[in-house]
């Protein structure tokens, strides 16, 4: 699904538009594109992956899939920097805020994240960034990367 939201943002179509249509049918499966992070999903292809390459095969597929899920996190940011250029919003030195550094809802384990890379990506463009996680330990966040997370995003304007 990531896929085809990176091929859709070229054709110009809102990716949001196509679910919306695709739902109509009767067997449509209501997947979204996003971020892909957490353990299971982050790092297990790479086991059968390493497996079938010892055994003589490149799984080209698993590994596909893998390579434009870890892209997202790159897009999005850059889409986001577009979008503020777009708007006539100076880059440098603005305020972004990400709402959310764990993984997946509800759960305080931000491990393997792909947040952290849109957070990168955006600091790489000169953008101060605001992390806001009621879900996250912000311990575990300072230890694991090195800032720590706002705890009230209505004390900050964006």
């Amino acid at each position: 699904m990531s896929e085809l939201a990176l091929i859709f943002d070229k054709l110009e179509i809102d990716t949001s538009d196509v679910l919306e249509a695709a739902a109509t049918k009767w067997n449509f499966l209501n997947f979204k594109p996003g971020l892909v992070g957490g353990h299971c999903i982050g790092v297990d292809p790479y086991y059968p992956a390493h497996k079938a390459e010892l055994l003589g095969y490149h799984p080209e597929v698993i590994l596909s899939g893998r390579r434009v899920n870890d892209y997202m996190s790159t897009f999005i940011a850059r889409k986001v920097v577009k979008l503020m250029l777009a708007k006539n919003i100076a880059v440098k030195n603005s305020r972004a805020l990400i709402l959310g550094i764990t993984f997946k809802e509800n759960c305080p384990d931000i491990r393997n994240t792909k947040c952290i890379d849109i957070y990168h990506e955006l600091k790489q463009y000169g953008i101060n960034v605001d992390v806001f996680d009621p879900w996250a330990k912000p311990q575990e966040v300072e230890e694991a990367f090195q800032f720590s997370l706002i705890d009230d995003v209505f004390q900050h304007t964006y």
